[in-house]
């Protein structure tokens, strides 16, 4: 397992928690960029998967000073929340942690910081 990669295991059914974090992303101050239904997607080509949504978000105000600081960062966002239903009562959410992803890229450590604190505080459920 990716050492950059938070996860959680939530005892609260998938769409529950789907509906509740993408009401938070922007009630946090993010713009909700894209969802991506992974499910639907595989079941286009015949592959049945439980219920897995990928939430890309970010903050523009970042953009400048990441930018400014190594435009090649941009791989490293948008920030995206991972949501797979585990069974009917259990959701596990994953995201890459902000500081790990990006230090590699000599932007300021606050940034990414603050970046992760913002994440944290959205997805305390």
């Amino acid at each position: 397992m990716k050492v950059h990669v938070e996860h959680r295991l939530l005892p609260l059914p998938f769409g529950q928690v789907y509906d509740t974090l993408k009401q938070r992303i922007t009630d946090h101050g993010f713009l909700l960029l894209h969802e991506i239904d992974t499910q639907a997607i595989v079941a286009k080509h015949g592959i049945s998967i439980p219920p897995l949504r990928q939430l890309l978000f970010f903050e523009p105000q970042y953009i400048a000073q990441i930018m400014a600081g190594d435009p090649l960062a941009i791989n490293d966002i948008p920030l995206k929340l991972v949501l797979q239903e585990v069974d009917a009562n259990t959701t596990q959410l994953s995201f890459k942690n902000p500081v790990d992803s990006l230090q590699d890229y000599g932007l300021d450590p606050a940034m990414a910081k603050e970046l992760l604190e913002r994440v944290q505080a959205l997805v305390a459920l």
